[in-house]
């Protein structure tokens, strides 16, 4: 399959919205997912187990260390370095989690499943070799 096709499957899977996103509707095996805003492909990421790492990026929590997309959305919308959002133990505020927690509030995903870690990974670096998600520059 070329990139392209990859690409192409990629945006014609099913978008859910993260504001009613079950963690139920998210499956458990390996794969590639993409966060959209306002249509566009902002970020994409790999996982062993989608439904865990997607967790983690829905989280509420004050930690964005264990986020690289929660921490580089703090440093979009918040102008914070990417340092500051990453810190452990945290130094954020409850306010500005709110704030990211909005973006992710209004944002949609979409995943394709992959057979095995090793083939998400793959899949991920040969999309990111073509396109580079905005988010995934910060």
């Amino acid at each position: 399959m070329s990139t392209s096709s990859e690409w192409a499957a990629l945006f014609s899977a099913t978008r859910l919205a993260t504001a009613s996103l079950s963690s139920s509707e998210i499956p458990r095996s390996p794969g590639v997912y993409a966060w959209f805003q306002d249509g566009e492909c902002v970020y994409l990421g790999k996982a062993r187990n989608l439904r865990a790492r997607l967790g983690t990026h829905l989280s509420s929590s004050l930690d964005l260390s264990r986020s690289t997309l929660r921490a580089s959305v703090a440093v979009k919308t918040l102008g914070v370095t990417r340092k500051h959002a990453r810190s452990r133990p945290t130094v954020m505020t409850p306010e500005q989690i709110a704030v990211v927690s909005e973006w992710f509030a209004t944002a949609e995903i979409s995943w394709l499943e992959c057979e095995t870690r090793e083939e998400a990974n793959a899949l991920e670096r040969r999309l990111l070799a073509s396109r580079m998600p905005a988010l995934n520059l910060i």
